[in-house]
This record gives structure tokens, C-alpha cells and sequence, in this order.
């Protein structure tokens, strides 16, 4: 039984050894460029490890022989503790490395489509909430005021006029939103803002929508000049 314990220790310690001298050259070949300070940090990791291990590995067992003959028990505890614990060290970095190459992987199948419905879901569910803390919040965040919501491929300012939200699409308008942008059904703010529907939901709403109408007004039709506002 202690042979097979001492083979299975054997087998393990250095077929890591061999893994990590395999990888020398890709580690080295693979520098990263445009790196986050955490992919950096996994890099140094992986480099020190597949460089020192092999190394150290052919050290301590030389070491460790020579402490069995000696009979020198201290050394011998210490000795493994190191084998063990630099033998534990490589596979926990080379664990780590395995799970940034999948969550990487797992990112790049996902479908554009599918990331993008994360954005949609939370922009469409904030203009139905009229929540424009969050609205901002998301645009802050590097969504886009325009970013097509399905199933009409509407933008949050368009969603929020077919629903009477007003002062929500003025929210989004003087935040850049495109009021001539059209949906699938061919209609755009500037379209809902000139028919009579959809009613505004509420004072405030009716205010808002006054204020659209002045700034399209002002803002002159698509692809023509600014015209200048009413004489007072």
C-alpha cells in the first residue's frame, strides 16, 4: 500500500512537471497585450510557475533522498511540505487559468443577440418603470440611448411614446435619442408626437409632450435645418 501511495505521489508530482515544461514556450509566446491588471496578474503567475517548477521539482526530490538517508526527520517534513505545497500552488494557478480560457470561451458563444438582450431587457424594463435614475445610470454605463428594443426594434425614447410616457421620451431626447429614428411598424417620435395618439398617462406627460412638439418644431424636419422658434 505505502508503494502505491509513493508511485501515485511519483506520477502526479511529475506529470505536472511535464505539463509545465509543455507550456513554457506558449506561456512565453503568449504575452498579453491590452491586458486588466487581473489577466496580468494570471500571466505572471502561469510564467512563474511553469518556469520554477520544473526546477524545483528535480531540487527537493534530490533533497528529500538525501534526508531518507540521512535519517534527518525535521528536513524530511520540510522537504514534502514544500514538494506539496509547490505542487498544490502550480495546479491552483493552472486551475485559474483554466477558467479564464472558459469564461472567456463561454463569452465569445454567446450570440451578439443574446448580450444585447441583457441591455434591452434592462432599458425597456426602466422606461416601463419611468425610472430615468436608472435610465441614466445605463446610458452612463455605455448603453446606448438608441439601442433597438424588440420585438418592434424601437428605441427606450420611441418604447416610452407608444406607451404615453412623455416626460420619459423628453428624458431620453435631451439625452441625444434620435427623434426620426423609425420602428419596424415605419413610426418615429416625430410621427407619434404630430398624431393624437398615444395619450399622455399624465400631467406631467402632456407638459412633455408640449415640450417635444417645440423642440422638433425648432429642430426642423429630417435632413433639413434648424428653424427658428415662433416670434413671441
Amino acid at each position: 500500500m505505502q508503494q502505491l501511495k509513493t508511485f501515485a505521489r511519483a506520477a502526479a508530482f511529475w506529470s505536472l512537471w511535464v505539463v509545465c515544461v509543455l507550456m513554457i514556450l506558449p506561456t512565453l509566446l503568449s504575452v498579453p497585450g491590452e491586458a486588466t491588471p487581473a489577466q496580468l496578474n494570471l500571466y505572471v503567475a502561469v510564467l512563474f510557475s511553469v518556469i520554477c517548477y520544473p526546477v524545483v521539482l528535480p531540487v527537493l526530490t534530490l533533497i528529500e533522498r538525501f534526508a531518507v538517508r540521512r535519517g534527518a526527520q525535521a528536513a524530511l517534513v520540510a522537504v514534502r511540505v514544500a514538494l506539496w505545497g509547490s505542487f498544490l500552488g502550480v495546479l491552483t494557478v493552472l486551475a485559474m487559468l483554466g477558467m479564464a480560457f472558459h469564461a472567456h470561451d463561454v463569452e465569445q458563444a454567446r450570440p451578439v443577440v443574446i448580450r444585447n438582450d441583457g441591455v434591452a431587457s434592462a432599458l425597456s424594463g426602466a422606461v416601463m418603470r419611468r425610472d430615468t435614475t436608472a435610465l441614466d445610470r445605463l446610458i452612463a454605463g455605455g448603453a446606448g440611448v438608441d439601442h433597438l428594443i424588440q420585438p418592434y426594434n424601437q428605441t427606450p425614447a420611441m418604447l416610452a411614446a407608444n406607451h404615453g410616457y412623455w416626460s420619459v421620451t423628453l428624458f431620453l431626447l435631451e439625452r441625444g435619442a434620435s427623434p426620426d429614428r423609425p420602428d419596424d411598424l415605419d413610426n418615429s417620435i416625430r410621427s407619434l408626437a404630430d398624431s393624437r395618439l398615444p395619450t399622455p398617462r399624465s400631467g406631467a406627460d402632456v407638459v412633455a409632450l408640449a415640450r417635444v412638439r417645440a423642440r422638433l418644431r425648432v429642430a426642423g424636419p429630417p435632413g433639413k435645418g434648424a428653424t427658428p422658434p415662433p416670434a413671441r
